[in-house]
């Protein structure tokens, strides 16, 4: 008899049920209550005829970013997804580290797939694309597609129409909402007599902790407090992978929020921004803080982590779980925390519309349509659910959407990690939610989860931040790239302590309000008319 694994998710109070289905191969249903069949699968008011003679599927040529661990070749969900899509599927994944330039180099040449995912959603590189005639517009053919319209909000759409002409050339990629906060060494916590900090003074006792009281016992100086990597598409290494502490001097990781003052402001002029730098470049005094936190990319401060070189990182609530694929003791290491709390005690649980990037498709495909009806399918329970669990039989033996329970053996776990994952998904989220907590497969996984998740969501206050469209701020990299290089660089240099506060501050006066003045008044402008 085979071991398998019971889990038990009726608890998970704060995840929404899922819609019923049949051995992974159900159909969503519509507002009327109606199924929507699936690409290919003939509808009830069929003709016996055409049932028995389905369409021939097409072969889409796609460019996706996939983890390392999965192998296309002979992938089985990929053919199971060939078969109930009633698609051909030819993917391209280059490697997740160097994927946008991947990207950047395909889109250029001219020589393009039909589908093209691009991480950073409705960004420069998708306008220019766009504006350079690379990319369907597909205002009139969306609304024929009933999972996109149901699945993806007005939010949403809302955030992604090309600020050059107003037209959609980019589908959502509809996603969990994520709280971001930080995930920490909580064995190197125990061993220090520490809590997990959720405050400023809090959060510097453990950092210079981690860094002078040999946390993992080796008797060497070989470990930092905390690192940060560059997890966003043209900024330098600080911003998003540090919103958790930046949290504390009121500074929201990303336009779209005001200042404590009431307004809007770009983030340069906003009252925690000299602060919060100054308080790195303490850090980095005092060499509490990776030193290589300046030249990490992607997943190096992850690598650091699962290696004991660091002990604290950013991260949403699926981090602890999401890392037992690199590390499968992770939820043993590791726990998760919300953001840490301001002056007065509040800590800003920023939430923009929740998206994962989203696909574009080739102007001159000749399979618009047929992407398009892909990337309904992908919109599905159906679909969703084949994506993050497998196929029943091979990645698990059973499988409950009511609760989430799941019966999988330890062997079908490890094989789900080479077929499929998140990162393979059309959309990541069905009606706002995932069909399985990734690698939550046992109850006591379940309940580490849902436990941490409570705590960081009873500390934090969510403020809702609206997708922002305001042309000359989102292209401030492509406008004047040279003199936003040179802010970046101008502040890893006073982090860095090569130059002062007041030349800093002078470079700022002189050079980045003035060559900023435009964009941030059409910017102040445009969330004072969406805000009224």
């Amino acid at each position: 008899m085979k071991k398998t694994i019971q889990l038990s998710a009726g608890s998970l109070a704060s995840v929404l049920l899922l819609a019923s289905i049949v051995s992974g191969c159900g159909s969503d249903e519509n507002k009327e209550g109606t199924a929507s069949p699936s690409p290919g699968t003939a509808s009830a008011g069929a003709s016996p005829a055409a049932a028995a003679t389905p369409k021939a599927p097409v072969t889409i040529k796609m460019f996706n970013r996939v983890n390392a661990g999965i192998v296309l070749d002979n992938n089985p969900i990929v053919a199971e997804v060939e078969k109930l899509a009633n698609v051909k599927l030819s993917i391209e994944a280059p490697p997740i580290n160097n994927y946008v330039d991947k990207l950047q180099v395909m889109m250029a040449s001219g020589d393009l797939p039909d589908l093209i995912y691009n991480w950073g959603g409705a960004d420069a590189n998708m306008e220019t694309w766009a504006k350079n005639g690379l990319l369907a517009p597909l205002d009139d053919k969306i609304s024929k597609y009933p999972n996109l319209m149901k699945n993806i909000t007005k939010e949403m759409w809302d955030g992604v129409k090309s600020v050059n002409d107003g037209k959609t050339y980019l589908i959502p990629r509809p996603n969990i909402i994520n709280h971001w906060g930080y995930i920490i060494n909580q064995q190197w916590l125990d061993k220090l007599n520490l809590k997990a900090p959720t405050t400023l003074d809090e959060f510097t006792e453990v950092v210079r902790a981690f860094t002078k009281k040999d946390p993992d016992g080796n008797g060497k100086d070989d470990t930092y407090g905390v690192s940060f990597s560059n997890p966003t598409l043209g900024n330098n290494s600080i911003w998003n992978a540090s919103n958790f502490l930046a949290a504390a001097f009121d500074l929201p990781g990303s336009n779209g929020a005001k200042d404590t003052d009431g307004t809007y402001k770009i983030r340069e002029k906003m009252s925690g921004y000299l602060p919060f730098l100054t308080y790195l470049k303490q850090l980095n005094d005092e060499k509490v803080i990776d030193p290589e936190f300046l030249i990490n990319k992607i997943y190096v401060d992850q690598e650091k982590l699962n290696q004991s070189k660091i002990g604290m990182m950013y991260s949403h609530q699926y981090g602890v779980m999401g890392n037992l694929a690199k590390d499968k003791e992770s939820d043993k290491k590791y726990t998760y925390h919300g953001v840490l709390k301001d002056s007065k005690g509040v800590a800003h649980d920023w939430v923009t519309p929740a998206t994962w990037g989203g696909w574009m498709i080739n102007k001159n495909s000749k399979n618009i349509d047929e992407v398009l009806k892909f990337l309904d399918w992908g919109n599905t329970v159906e679909a969703n659910t084949l994506f993050q669990i497998g196929k029943k039989g091979l990645t698990f033996d059973s499988y409950d959407p009511a609760n989430k329970s799941i019966i999988r053996t330890a062997e079908q776990a490890t094989k789900l990690t080479t077929l499929t994952s998140t990162y393979m998904t059309i959309a990541n989220a069905v009606n706002g939610e995932p069909a399985i907590i990734e690698n939550a497969d046992t109850p006591e996984k379940l309940a580490k989860f849902k436990a941490q998740l409570e705590v960081a969501q009873k500390q934090m206050t969510v403020v809702n931040v609206p997708a922002v469209r305001s042309p000359k701020i989102l292209n401030l990299n492509s406008t004047i790239p040279d003199l936003v290089k040179k802010k970046d660089d101008q502040e890893m240099k006073f982090i860095t302590g090569a130059i002062t506060l007041d030349q800093f501050k002078s470079f700022l006066e002189k050079e980045w309000y003035p060559g900023t003045a435009d964009a941030e008044k059409e910017y102040v402008d445009f969330m004072n008319k969406i805000g009224k």
